[in-house]
């Protein structure tokens, strides 16, 4: 997507974003760039679901710009606990994930959490080195940072927990068709909505430091739904409407925010059977693929308090753990 040149796409879409007509001629001396150059960004623009639209031949405008991240629209939805985070955005990042690993030793230093949103994201990543494929305007990604005490039980159900917290986040805003995916999918309609990705380490004073990124779909492009090899789901198509993502954002990193408090001092088994009234998955019967190449069927019966996730097999009771394998429903 936009392989060349994408500040130019950026500074179009600003310009346009007051729903105004706009020549040609004019466009292409703001951005000092040909009309034919000018051309070739408007149809990648709306090869990637953003519609501008063609006045007389000579002119354009945008009729329904996106809403575009706003720190003070954040930090105003944050009401009194904005003083808790410290918002950094971006329009272009490779990765919000890889950001905040390169610079961890800088916001370390930082009394607040570190939030880094950006605009548009060329090279997401998911589990297992996947990538996290989403269009300008059409995705909410974000990542920010977590210093943990020594004591904190089970990290590693950690993706479990910020599953609730999104789960939870959602279901307030009346969408009950929200549910989780072992281990750190959100999905509506067995349709993957979101996902989460926990990167984790330890610092000199054997306290625990999570880097985590969460990736929502807003309004994704047909171009990039069509060359995914799994269903995909956007809250455009949940709900119909253009939602702001400044609110959603402010809304997640509340809810967040406040069940790492909880999961830091009480562990995922406080949670537990809420994580399970969320799994979509629960009670059915589903095949788990293994890197290998071998297959487990049975029925999920929940998950322990360390985030193993338990099948009723043919031969028995059997545990897997977090991170070795994908799940899908049996067909």
């Amino acid at each position: 997507m936009f392989k060349q040149h994408p500040v130019g796409y950026l500074l179009l879409l600003k310009i346009l974003s007051d729903k105004k007509i706009y020549s040609y001629k004019s466009l292409s001396a703001e951005l000092s760039c040909t009309t034919i150059a000018l051309s070739k960004y408007i149809s990648e623009l709306t090869l990637q679901g953003i519609e501008i639209s063609q006045v007389h031949g000579t002119a354009i405008c945008w009729p329904r710009p996106f809403i575009w991240i706003n720190e003070i629209s954040i930090n105003s939805y944050l009401y009194n606990i904005s003083h808790h985070f410290n918002l950094i955005k971006f329009n272009l990042l490779d990765s919000t994930n890889s950001y905040l690993l390169r610079n961890k030793s800088f916001y370390l230093k930082q009394k607040r959490i570190p939030v880094i949103v950006t605009e548009w994201q060329t090279n997401g990543r998911g589990t297992r080195n996947r990538n996290w494929l989403s269009n300008l305007g059409g995705s909410l990604t974000f990542s920010f940072l977590w210093c943990f005490t020594p004591h904190v039980r089970n990290i590693h159900t950690l993706s479990l927990i910020l599953g609730v917290g999104l789960v939870r986040v959602f279901r307030k805003l009346k969408l009950p068709n929200i549910y989780l995916k072992w281990p750190n999918d959100i999905i509506f309609n067995k349709r993957k909505f979101g996902g989460i990705l926990t990167e984790c380490s330890t610092n000199g004073h054997h306290s625990i430091t999570a880097v985590i990124g969460v990736g929502i779909n807003f309004k994704l492009a047909s171009n990039l739904v069509g060359s995914l090899d799994y269903p995909v789901a956007d809250l455009f198509d949940i709900t119909g409407q253009q939602v702001d993502r400044n609110r959603i954002l402010a809304l997640l990193l509340t809810e967040l925010r406040n069940i790492l408090s909880t999961f830091e001092k009480k562990g995922f088994g406080f949670f537990r059977d809420e994580w399970v009234s969320y799994h979509a998955y629960h009670g059915q019967t589903v095949i788990l693929k293994f890197w290998d190449g071998s297959i487990f069927e049975g029925v999920v019966d929940g998950v322990l308090n360390n985030g193993s996730l338990v099948l009723s097999t043919a031969s028995g009771q059997k545990v897997f753990s977090m991170g070795e394998i994908s799940m899908k429903a049996k067909d």
